[in-house]
């Protein structure tokens, strides 16, 4: 007895939970807000972390610059033809290092008109589902 009890309680729950939590009334809006909260958060951190983002550039740099001088060398001192097409990509990996403010603007605003359209999509979707739940209720 004890037993279905408890799987009763449990069944009653799960049916519940969405409701108790407003999984389903509120989501969109909780989900509008999050976003602008964490564009927010994000204009605020990154003049923050500059010196952060500094200190990042220069140890990259030095890695990329350190990883091209020793295989330029080991080519050197085997007295092979040093073959550039390997070396070109820590090379362009440690240039986008070095100019990571400025790749981070670039890839912001390629996909600024991706997060404009998506916002729209989702405004559209709340008051299509808003008419939808309208409907349902005066059935």
């Amino acid at each position: 007895m004890k037993k279905y009890l408890i799987t009763a309680i449990v069944v009653v729950l799960g049916i519940l939970f969405p409701t108790i939590s407003h999984a389903q009334s509120g989501l969109a809006e909780d989900i509008g807000s999050l976003q602008a909260v964490l564009e927010q958060l994000y204009n605020e951190m990154i003049p923050m972390c500059s010196q952060l983002i500094g200190v990042g550039r220069g140890i990259a740099g030095f890695a990329a610059t350190w990883y091209i001088a020793t295989r330029i060398w080991r080519h050197l001192a085997n007295a092979e033809p040093i073959d550039f097409y390997p070396l070109f990509r820590p090379f362009v990996l440690g240039f986008c290092v070095l100019i990571f403010p400025s790749v981070l603007g670039m890839i912001n605003g390629i996909m600024q008109p991706t997060v404009t359209g998506t916002s729209t999509m989702v405004k559209n979707t709340d008051k299509a589902v808003a008419e939808l739940l309208k409907e349902k209720e005066k059935r």
